[in-house]
């Protein structure tokens, strides 16, 4: 049975969506992270809120055929998505099961490596996840996130109407035990979890004209919009307003758009 939805961004269609569409955009990232920390053909891995896709594709290819993967999703809708992915792309080395990622009731030290992308900074309790994952990998195995902090997301010239939509998505997420600036605790939090060998990279980007992530801060407001305005954020007048003056800020070839910090984290189990 599902879970109550605590996922900041909700299940909307549009949000699944916009999953599918960043696993192409961070894709090229997340394969450097898997490289990183060795894995190989024949290793066992599971990801935590696969979503409808999430890293699936990319973690089959590298466990071959002698190796497995198993997605956990809450979300029914993207549970079915995502197993329909499978079948398209003729993924048979991967499942993708219905469960919560604080309590999958996998077995315990079963898997060479346990990862989430994006996870973590849109759900509350977040370090439940973490010691699932560190509970999950066998002795030697590796925990591996890649999380987001939205110290540095500006754009230049400033506009007032993406300073305001900024503290609006910062409210929301504080509102609901939500933490933006995720990103940075990601080291100490596979330390406390007991891990050992702890690295990190930090990724940020500047999007220009035409590219699909340039607008990846309207997408996520326009995902909330319907929660902001229910949670009395935000009047639907002023809303509406100041997305048309971002859309049209960033439509500008003259804005430039510095994106949210990433941090790729990674640890050991002794």
């Amino acid at each position: 049975m599902a879970q109550p939805d605590r996922y900041l961004l909700g299940y909307s269609t549009s949000e699944r969506q916009r999953l599918q569409q960043q696993a192409e955009e961070l894709a090229e990232a997340s394969a450097w992270l898997f490289d990183q920390v060795g894995l190989r053909p024949g290793s066992r891995v599971v990801e935590l809120g696969c979503g409808p896709q999430g890293c699936l594709e990319l973690l089959s290819k590298r466990v071959g055929t002698t190796g497995t993967v198993i997605g956990v999703e809450v979300n029914d809708e993207s549970v079915a998505m995502a197993r329909g992915f499978l079948t398209d792309h003729q993924i048979t080395n991967v499942q993708v099961r219905q469960g919560d990622a604080r309590f999958t009731g996998l077995p315990r030290e079963a898997f060479d490596l346990a990862t989430a992308r994006l996870v973590l900074i849109n759900v509350p309790e977040p370090e439940t996840i973490v010691a699932e994952m560190a509970a999950l990998v066998r002795p030697g195995g590796v925990v591996a996130l890649h999380e987001a902090d939205w110290v540095t997301p500006v754009c230049d010239p400033p506009l007032q109407a993406w300073n305001r939509l900024q503290q609006v998505y910062a409210s929301y997420a504080r509102a609901t035990q939500i933490d933006s600036f995720i990103g940075r605790r990601v080291p100490r939090m596979l330390r406390e979890a007991g891990l050992v060998e702890v690295d990190a990279r930090p990724l940020i980007h500047i999007y220009g004209p035409g590219h699909p992530r340039r607008y990846i801060f309207l997408q996520l407001v326009e995902n909330l919009r319907e929660r902001i305005l229910a949670a009395g954020i935000m009047p639907e007048r002023e809303l509406v307003g100041c997305i048309d003056a971002v859309k049209r800020h960033l439509d500008d070839p003259n804005t430039t758009f510095i994106s949210h910090l990433h941090i790729q984290g990674w640890g050991r189990k002794p």
